[in-house]
């Protein structure tokens, strides 16, 4: 073991001891807290009384959903807004067979990914605004151009296969 000494030890006690006994104190004051007075850490929107005849306007998915939602309100049709939905998750499935990184085309590569990640954050931020004119607009822009990206980062990872190969 090469221990020559107690010079490369730790204590265990009082360190590791401490930071267990910080940590349960910690969630007893939140256990407390939440027993005492439940409803300090709730919405207001709780108590409100629910209208089965109108599903409010603000509900929205899962942030990590927020870009599929924007697709499927961008498209008028329910069952190819359904299809665009899953194509716009079954995509990132694709790009698990793309390397790029091999790739002689580095700089556009590098200018289509930027190009999907914005258009992904921008996709993900109208999925969450209201259902009003520019932001069905802009959904339908965002959602083609979404769909332009992926097939044309496929399409040049298909075509630099083939040229440089």
């Amino acid at each position: 073991l090469h221990c020559h000494g107690d010079y490369d030890k730790v204590c265990f006690a009082p360190e590791y001891w401490g930071k267990d006994v910080y940590n349960i104190l910690v969630w007893l004051v939140f256990i407390v807290m939440s027993l005492i007075s439940p409803f300090v850490l709730g919405d207001a929107e709780m108590f409100i009384e629910a209208d089965p005849m109108m599903s409010p306007v603000h509900i929205v998915p899962e942030w990590y959903f927020l870009f599929a939602y924007a697709i499927l309100r961008a498209i008028p049709n329910k069952i190819l807004g359904v299809i665009a939905l899953l194509m716009s998750i079954v995509i990132f499935y694709f790009f698990a067979f793309v390397n790029n990184y091999t790739s002689s085309l580095v700089k556009l590569n590098k200018l289509l990914v930027f190009s999907f990640i914005v258009s992904s954050v921008v996709l993900s931020w109208l999925g969450q605004c209201l259902v009003e004119d520019p932001f069905t607009l802009l959904s339908v822009i965002f959602s083609l151009l979404y769909f332009g990206l992926s097939s044309t980062l496929l399409f040049v990872f298909m075509f630099s296969k083939k040229l440089f190969e």
